[in-house]
């Protein structure tokens, strides 16, 4: 099956036109070479949109110029095709707009005022109770070398 979408278009405008109107589609179609398989999802899908079945906020007129509804309505059937595509549009939508929250977020925390201060951790000072015996010696001598030398030693 060949995606159609003018076909569709007035398969569907026929479905819901007038008894007269539905003639003048039914000429221009009978030049069209014959599909069961398309009139058959077409005739599925205007009972879906006479049964008012198309999901909320579907916008039919734009979907059936997309060959990914297709596709999905040939595969799975039109309704479950329709339920599909809605919910990967819905899903690339949220997807979108999460895309643009964290951006929004990540230029709002650029403009926030950064420390002009780089490196300012602290280096941990000595644990002297876990210290072993030999480095503490270590550590007295030291210390007691700078107090020799005039120096001052803070812990």
């Amino acid at each position: 099956m060949k995606p159609r979408k003018n076909a569709i278009e007035q398969r569907l405008g026929g479905a819901q036109a007038a008894p007269g109107e539905q003639a003048a589609y039914g000429a221009q179609d009978a030049d069209a070479q014959q599909d069961p398989e398309f009139d058959a999802l077409v005739d599925e899908l205007a009972g879906l949109i006479g049964e008012g079945k198309l999901p909320g906020g579907f916008d039919l007129k734009n979907a059936v110029s997309d060959p990914a509804l297709v596709a999905l309505m040939q595969q799975y059937g039109a309704a479950a095709g329709i339920r599909i595509y809605a919910a990967e549009k819905k899903a690339e939508a949220a997807e979108q707009s999460a895309m643009q929250r964290a951006s929004a977020e990540v230029q709002k925390r650029a403009m926030l005022p950064r420390s002009s201060r780089g490196g300012n951790a602290t280096a941990g000072s000595p644990n002297y109770r876990s210290m072993s015996s030999e480095a503490f010696r270590e550590l007295l001598q030291q210390m007691k070398k700078t107090a020799r030398d005039g120096g001052r030693t803070r812990l």
